[in-house]
């Protein structure tokens, strides 16, 4: 993908990222993961990988906002893959009052040094500053655990009972 259509793929998720959720009504992030293992399965097993998931809840969240982060989350593992072939996984148990959610993938890593600098707006052109905001606008938050040559596993909580935030 050239550089300028990640730039602008950036500016629009970053966009969107900016309006409270919409039509928050309630979920089944299971069948979300199937539709995206029927989707993206195929090419991710033509490389040797699989794409994996666990349980996962049923909550009220924006679909749309909530598919476009996971979305991202396994595309960007995708990307940034290593020399194995790709292995995915997407998990989410109950943590206190949220649901915390965890995609893993066994690719090359962030540097720790790095962390915090993946989710500032437009750094490295990526849809993570994005992805990062909607998630807060939901009410919860999201990280990276990672080392280089590592994987690396990207968190986001939702609250068990939320209320929508609008500015």
């Amino acid at each position: 993908m050239s550089e300028l259509l990640r730039l602008l793929r950036a500016l629009f998720a970053l966009a969107q990222a900016g309006l409270a959720p919409r039509w928050p009504r309630r979920m089944d992030c299971d069948a979300l993961l199937v539709r995206l293992r029927a989707e993206l399965g195929p090419g991710i097993a033509a490389a040797g990988g699989g794409l994996h998931g666990g349980s996962l809840p049923v909550l009220r969240a924006d679909a749309r906002q909530l598919e476009h982060v996971i979305r991202v989350l396994i595309g960007n593992a995708l990307r940034h893959r290593s020399a194995e072939p790709p292995y995915l996984h997407v998990s989410a148990g109950a943590a206190g009052r949220e649901w915390l959610f965890a995609v893993r993938d066994n690719g090359v890593g962030v540097d720790p040094q790095r962390h915090h600098e993946i989710f500032n707006a437009l750094s490295g052109a990526t849809e993570l500053p994005g992805c990062r905001r909607m998630i807060e606008r939901h009410g919860g938050r999201m990280w990276v655990e990672s080392a280089r040559g590592h994987g690396a596993t990207f968190y986001f909580s939702l609250p068990a009972t939320r209320e929508v935030k609008h500015d």
